[in-house]
């Protein structure tokens, strides 16, 4: 079957390939990649990238597994949306990303005026499960749309629930990630507490999951919560934060209260603070951390020994970059650095230092004083400024950024993860 997908994201893209895998005929399209050049893992797997909305029209189908509310309702009905592109009536369209029942039931209203039919059916599993078509979706359609549907998403998902109407594969998922939040947050909440009573984590954490509490998110998570630095990113905080805020408004329109959830997402909304929104939620523990140093802090001495070693790191890393010394700044960074200019470009370290190789990025001058360095357990937040003298891309500049920077200690050594400016108003 010929089917037009949209968003080649953590899931997205696994989710396609399956698609693909299973014999299907995939023309993939993501916002991001439009102008790029055909991908060729993509391609190994059979699926074609297509660079328009437009080239989507053809097939009978349509899977779109965007990030946000905003961009699924352009993706189908906006200017120059899916509806727009003279799609043949029956159209069938299936919107996977997380975005509310109530966009959804918005979007199936607007797209059924250009014949287009609108089913919702999001996701729940971790990425490596979605690698391995093990997710399971929840779907909001008619029984004519289930069963048309749910051979489709057979071959992306272990098991496909019809839940009701329109909107209610939705109401689902907020419902399944408010528990899975929750139970995320009492996770941390719990090593928190045992480390504060001078047990071993890792010990605790195998107790914890052979006990009653041992759901099966306990047991798949244990790298993230042990060793948060070597483990690949599932879930972000940015994405959780965004589901139990969507559930919270759900609440709101039901006249609901939620403390559990509101506590939740206040913590999320730390972590995302304090520089871990891209970091997988399991990190909401380095918040909780940060929240309470003064409970239970570590030696004075051997905080500022870590403070001193992450300002030396701090110099030295800025110093390579000066110096044209790219394999001295790869060897303080983690393997998965997240780093962040200010004109909101992100670049991971393979990418940072490719371009800084080819000379895309020069600098002559940075200043960097700090403001202060916070460390608890392996990880560090260094808040400060930036101001630098650089050339990119054939174009000089001078900036003035407010920037934050964040430290793992991975193997007895600490590694830059994340950086983030903040151009400064006026300078």
């Amino acid at each position: 079957m010929l089917i037009g997908f949209a968003g080649l994201g953590r899931m997205g893209r696994p989710m396609a390939r399956n698609l693909a895998r299973a014999g299907h005929e995939v023309l993939a399209y993501d916002p991001v990649l439009a102008a790029a050049a055909d991908d060729p893992d993509l391609a190994a797997d059979g699926v074609r990238l297509v660079r328009a909305v437009a080239d989507l029209a053809a097939a009978p189908m349509t899977i779109s597994m965007l990030p946000d509310g905003h961009t699924t309702r352009e993706f189908v009905t906006g200017r120059n949306g899916l509806c727009t592109t003279g799609i043949a009536d029956g159209h069938l369209h299936v919107i996977m990303g997380t975005v509310g029942p109530t966009l959804v039931r918005e979007v199936a209203a607007a797209a059924a005026e250009y014949g287009v039919q609108v089913v919702d059916a999001p996701v729940s599993g971790s990425v490596s499960l979605a690698d391995a078509a093990q997710i399971t979706t929840m779907i909001g359609s008619t029984e004519e749309q289930f069963a048309r549907v749910s051979p489709v998403l057979a071959a992306m998902t272990k098991m496909q629930y019809h839940t009701g109407p329109v909107g209610s594969g939705s109401t689902a998922k907020l419902a399944v990630n408010a528990v899975l939040a929750t139970l995320n947050q009492g996770v941390a909440e719990g090593i928190l507490l045992a480390e504060a009573g001078g047990l071993d984590t890792a010990v605790f954490y195998e107790v914890l999951s052979t006990s009653a509490a041992g759901a099966p998110y306990v047991g798949y998570k244990s790298d993230a919560f042990l060793a948060p630095a070597e483990t690949a990113v599932s879930a972000p905080v940015s994405l959780i934060h965004k589901d139990v805020s969507l559930a919270l408004d759900l609440a709101a329109e039901q006249r609901l209260t939620l403390p559990g959830s509101e506590a939740v997402v206040g913590v999320l909304g730390q972590a995302t603070a304090a520089g871990l929104g891209e970091a997988d939620m399991a990190e909401v523990l380095a918040a909780l951390r940060l929240l309470n140093a003064s409970a239970h802090p570590k030696g004075t001495n051997d905080m500022n020994h870590d403070a001193e070693q992450i300002r030396e790191l701090e110099d030295r890393r800025y110093d390579a970059m000066v110096a044209g010394d790219f394999d001295g700044f790869a060897k303080l960074a983690h393997p998965d650095l997240a780093y962040t200019h200010s004109t909101g470009d992100t670049d991971t370290l393979e990418s940072y230092m490719e371009k800084c190789r080819a000379g895309f990025y020069t600098y002559h001058r940075i200043d960097h004083p700090v403001d202060r360095i916070t460390v608890v357990g392996d990880t560090a937040i260094v808040v400060g400024e930036m101001h630098a003298d650089l050339t990119a891309g054939g174009v000089q500049k001078t900036l003035a950024n407010r920037s934050l920077a964040v430290w793992v200690r991975s193997g007895g050594d600490w590694q830059l993860l994340g950086y983030q400016p903040t151009v400064i108003p006026g300078r």
